[in-house]
């Protein structure tokens, strides 16, 4: 027996109810606040001292104090603890018995922590440690130790979350669901969020243990359903705190069907439910990208809501490609309306596809016009938002999707829709093409723009005037503002029909277009788009530019050259076969996530950099040129107060 386990084995007659550890080097290197507490302890159900070993690591790592506590696998003198929890047999080989307690600790612990490594504040002003009890410990898990002694370690600890951060519960039925799902775990917990892990349809489903998954970025601890918790409800109320999330599948089970169930009671009810398909999961990983409160900006996953309005006319062939590449389209479990608007003169064809078309992923309504109405009206009656919370995504049938293009939409919705009153919509469409300069267009490309610009990251997304008719999201009160600009436009109470609003650009000649009105109150408002901007143009839509109402046919060679600079590659699954199989991923962003809205480029309708104060100053001016308005100031999405007031 080593002095260790003589240590340890005294402690079994210890009558005291805290018990303080030193090794032979006493409070060598212990800091005075550590120290003040290590002879102070407060009252917590766990060990705690400055030393300890990350958790979920190969190779055992020294965790030092990062000037707060952090959760440990297990701690090394000095250290302090209750008396009762050191009772624990002597392991072999000896230079074990530090694991071995911390793995005993967390074998008795929910969130599998074996110890608290403490540490003074940031300032180094106050001993006052920033922890309140037992309960504010990490949820994460440790690995179990492979034989290395405690001091031959490497010093490459990776921080490890708290509560305080955020709180995510992962239920699935088996390990493999996990392993799929683990990308995003992972991001999750390095971006400083705690995870606890329940696994109700194991092999070895009433076996009492904790068990670890050892994905490529992190290992995972997760418990198994066993006689103590046996099922979902069971399990959520062994955890402390209440998750802020609980994660899981869509498909219904002997457990998934009482999710909703469970959560409808105190103190569950303010949880944030997801259910993902199982089927989606290997390509979630974005969804690690996400903050908490972006995860959680609702109760609901499906808000905000998305409707898809398709817009056909006689193009059976384009229609049939949209629609296969929809249900092609991943959705995570979101319930989507989809509207299909047909025109009057709809053929038969058009009309057999969208009559047999099924749709697994919510309601369908279908509206056919019995006048025939042109593009204009056919778009921009197509969608209407019911509320706040709901956004139209405007499909012509000569547009194709990628697979991942709802990904993009919902992660950049959670990201950027809350965050300024200038976005008006979100692209799935690259710009390759600038079509509103008075000499025609011109080719484009942002990555090439932002290099002459100096701009740290080519590859970011960006913020642009032109609106995108080839695949966009538009958001609701715009869009109710724009249904209000267009019906006082076309009366010509404001303006005639013929005024220029927009100086020196080609869309004032667009007289059947609803992009020629929409830009102009883009350009009065000083409104943004966002846009992709990947490597190679991949996009998440491309136009096939159709013969039809805004196409016609041309000589055949001066048809396909323009088709084909309209024409861009999507991006797809990963591990797809196609072209752009090992071309840029939904990831392949600045550090690799989206970036906060301040560093968002912006671009005018002329595509030049430049910024939202400038694009709104232009608008304002603008606006008090056209209609003499004494204060160039207006009320947001008032129509009537942007024109000074006009009556209806």
């Amino acid at each position: 027996m080593d002095h260790h386990q003589a240590s340890l084995a005294a402690i079994s007659r210890v009558k005291t109810e805290w018990v303080l550890l030193l090794d032979e080097f006493a409070f060598q290197g212990v800091a005075e606040c550590d120290r003040a507490y290590l002879l102070n302890p407060r009252a917590l159900q766990l060990p705690a001292g400055p030393r300890g070993f990350a958790p979920l690591s190969r190779n055992s790592s020294q965790l030092l104090p990062p000037g707060r506590y952090q959760p440990a696998a297990y701690l090394v003198p000095p250290f302090v603890a209750q008396s009762s929890l050191l009772i624990v047999p002597l392991p072999s080989p000896p230079a074990l018995v530090w694991a071995a307690l911390g793995g005993h600790v967390a074998q008795s612990r929910f969130d599998m922590t074996g110890g608290l490594v403490i540490g003074p504040d940031d300032s180094q002003t106050s001993c006052d440690l920033k922890m309140e009890t037992d309960d504010a410990s990490s949820n994460d898990g440790i690995d179990e130790t492979e034989g290395h002694h405690e001091h031959d370690v490497q010093d490459n600890l990776h921080s490890v979350p708290t509560y305080k951060e955020g709180f995510i519960a992962l239920v699935f039925p088996c390990e493999e669901d996990l392993r799929r799902f683990a990308p995003v775990a992972c991001k999750l917990r390095h971006r400083g969020y705690s995870l606890s892990v329940f696994l109700y349809d194991t092999p070895d489903a009433y076996v009492d243990s904790s068990i670890v998954l050892k994905a490529k970025d992190c290992i995972i601890p997760y418990f198994q359903r066993s006689n103590e918790i046996p099922n979902f409800s069971d399990w959520l109320d062994s955890l402390a705190p209440v998750p802020d999330i609980v994660i899981g599948l869509d498909h219904q089970d002997f457990v998934s069907a009482t999710f909703s169930l469970t959560l409808e009671r105190p103190p569950y009810l303010n949880i944030t439910l997801i259910r993902l398909p199982r089927s989606d999961l290997p390509h979630i990983e974005w969804m690690g990208m996400l903050t908490l409160q972006e995860l959680r900006r609702s109760t609901d996953w499906n808000v905000p809501e998305i409707t898809i309005s398709v817009i056909t006319n006689d193009r059976p062939h384009s229609l049939q490609r949209l629609l296969t590449s929809m249900r092609d389209t991943l959705f995570y479990g979101d319930k989507i309306t989809l509207r299909i608007n047909m025109e009057q003169t709809s053929d038969p064809e058009t009309v057999r596809l969208v009559q047999d078309f099924e749709w697994d992923h919510g309601d369908v309504f279908i509206h056919h016009r019995i006048i025939h109405g042109g593009l204009l009206p056919a778009v921009v009656e197509s969608w209407y938002p019911h509320c706040n919370d709901s956004y139209g995504l405007l499909l012509e049938d000569d547009v194709e999707l990628s697979p991942l293009a709802y990904a993009w939409v919902k992660m950049t919705l959670l990201r950027y829709s809350l965050f300024s009153s200038s976005l008006f919509g979100i692209s799935l469409y690259q710009q390759k093409i600038i079509e509103l300069r008075p000499e025609g267009r011109r080719p484009f490309n942002a990555r090439t723009l932002f290099q002459a610009s100096s701009l740290a990251h080519l590859a970011t997304p960006y913020l642009s005037q032109i609106p995108c008719s080839w695949g966009a999201v538009f958001f609701p009160s715009h869009w109710r503002e724009f249904h209000d600009y267009l019906s006082l436009r076309l009366s010509q109470r404001a303006l005639p029909i013929s005024a220029t609003v927009v100086p020196g650009v080609r869309s004032n000649k667009w007289t059947k277009s609803w992009k020629k009105y929409f830009i102009e109150l883009v350009y009065l408002r000083g409104y943004v788009m966002l846009y992709p901007n990947y490597e190679d143009f991949v996009s998440f839509s491309t136009n096939h530019l159709e013969v039809g109402s805004h196409v016609k046919h041309g000589p055949g060679e001066e048809y396909e050259r323009k088709k084909q600079s309209f024409l861009l590659p999507l991006m797809p699954l990963s591990g797809a076969s196609s072209d752009v199989a090992h071309g840029p991923s939904l990831l392949d962003l600045p550090n690799g996530t989206l970036p906060d809205w301040r560093d968002l480029p912006v671009l005018d309708l002329m595509g030049s950099v430049s910024s939202i104060k400038t694009i709104q100053q232009r608008g304002s001016g603008r606006r008090a040129t056209l209609s003499e308005c004494s204060d160039v100031s207006s009320l947001p999405s008032s129509v009537r107060d942007l024109l000074c007031h006009v009556p209806f």
